[in-house]
């Protein structure tokens, strides 16, 4: 037998055992994720892309989802009256609610309020892209509203889409990161594939169709363009939206090798953040957002028990060692430096915490986000958006942080820099 054949045979042998072997594998590290991700229900505020990711997935615990979803429209009831006081938009965060609402067939009455609302900021967003080139929030919120209306099946006024889908003379709309241009392809993806409820006819016209499918090429132009040979665009935390974008433009070849390099740095850890672990999940399970409008919620298995949801206890040691934080204004100058004693499991923001206890000079301020506390200001500096500053993060000489304070596990020794930067 030539050994060709041979080989030929063998990898014929060996193909469908291996792949088996790595898909039983691959599962049971999704389940642990999932699991992982219910846990967090638990301990972190109620977050609706948490809820929209357990909907999504194959195993539930429906108990927990349920409880989980009356938090949620509590909070939602709370967001929807403090933005009739007219306080900044909620575009993003509405949206994101709606989403997690549909994904449990909750019925249009539970919407209403919150569906008016995202109309009429996107309205506001609409208008603010013809007065000021930009929108009211962002191009992410923006396209995420767009998404949670056409997954709710209400059909989106022309001038909205329009402010989606760049013209010939804006620029503006190039400089999309990599997670907002995904998103854009999600919402643009979903009013292409619009029927009206009940009928099998398409909701928008032929022309509007096509205009969005032009758009979703040249953003997918890019996103590819952009794709590293290791599986990632941006960074692993914008990379499973893309992922998301690519399952729906149907690159099934460039979503695997994605799914396969997150797993991979999920094993290692990556992923402990409950929002992160929210937009990864669904494409675990080979899901996007687009799902959402199909789920008909009678069908769901409830097999995710709470034997699985018992966190492990972490090893505590009294060794102490150093972490060494310093603060750098606007002009490059340190004006603040200490060293906190570093205790086993010690996250930057209990650093931080722990030199605001010893040190009286030392203060800093956060603001809850859905991705956890957010620096706002430090030592009565903030970052603000009208001046354009921010406080960066960085590791070491030169290494920007891109988890947040809450996820980030600072080593003995290390150097911890805040500097007030611009965007």
């Amino acid at each position: 037998m030539q050994p060709g054949v041979l080989l030929l045979l063998m990898s014929y042998m060996g193909g469908p055992l291996l792949a088996h072997k790595l898909e039983v594998n691959h599962e049971k590290a999704i389940v642990a994720l999932n699991s992982l991700l219910l846990r967090s229900t638990r301990t972190f505020p109620a977050n609706p892309s948490v809820h929209i990711a357990l909907r999504l997935s194959e195993k539930h615990n429906l108990h927990e989802e349920q409880s989980y979803l009356r938090r949620l429209k509590t909070d939602l009831r709370r967001i929807l009256s403090r933005a009739e006081q007219g306080t900044r938009p909620f575009t993003g965060l509405v949206a994101l609610h709606l989403l997690a609402l549909r994904a449990s067939c909750q019925d249009l009455q539970e919407k209403r309020k919150a569906l008016l609302y995202l109309k009429n900021k996107l309205s506001a967003e609409r208008n603010h892209t013809i007065y000021h080139q930009v929108p009211l929030t962002n191009y992410y919120q923006y396209s995420l509203g767009v998404l949670a209306l056409c997954v709710n099946d209400i059909r989106i006024d022309h001038s909205v889409l329009s402010g989606l889908v760049p013209h010939h003379h804006h620029h503006h709309h190039h400089h999309h990161s990599a997670d907002t241009s995904a998103m854009v392809v999600l919402a643009l993806k979903c009013v292409q594939e619009s029927t009206v409820p009940g009928r099998d006819v398409w909701m928008y016209s032929t022309e509007r169709r096509l205009k969005a499918q032009q758009a979703v090429n040249k953003l997918m132009e890019k996103i590819q363009r952009w794709w590293k040979s290791n599986g990632e665009v941006g960074n692993i935390y914008s990379t499973p939206l893309v992922l998301q974008a690519l399952l729906a433009t149907g690159d099934t070849e460039r979503w695997l090798k994605g799914k396969i390099n997150l797993l991979n740095k999920s094993k290692q850890g990556a992923f402990q953040n409950p929002m992160a672990l929210s937009q990864l999940l669904p494409v675990l399970y080979r899901k996007t957002y687009l799902d959402i409008g199909q789920m008909d919620c009678r069908s769901k298995s409830d097999e995710l028990r709470r034997v699985d949801l018992e966190p492990q206890e972490p090893e505590t040691s009294s060794q102490s060692e150093f972490v060494y934080v310093s603060v750098k204004g606007k002009n490059l100058v340190t004006t603040y430096t200490t060293r906190v004693p570093l205790l086993n499991q010690m996250s930057l923001l209990d650093v931080l915490q722990a030199a605001r206890r010893n040190d009286t000079n030392f203060n800093f301020e956060t603001e809850q986000t859905l991705w956890g506390p957010f620096l706002t200001s430090v030592n009565h500096v903030p970052g603000q958006d009208n001046t354009k500053t921010y406080w960066r993060l960085i590791s070491g000489a030169h290494a920007p942080l891109i988890e947040g304070i809450q996820d980030y596990f600072p080593e003995p020794g290390e150097h911890i820099l805040l500097q007030l930067s611009s965007f």
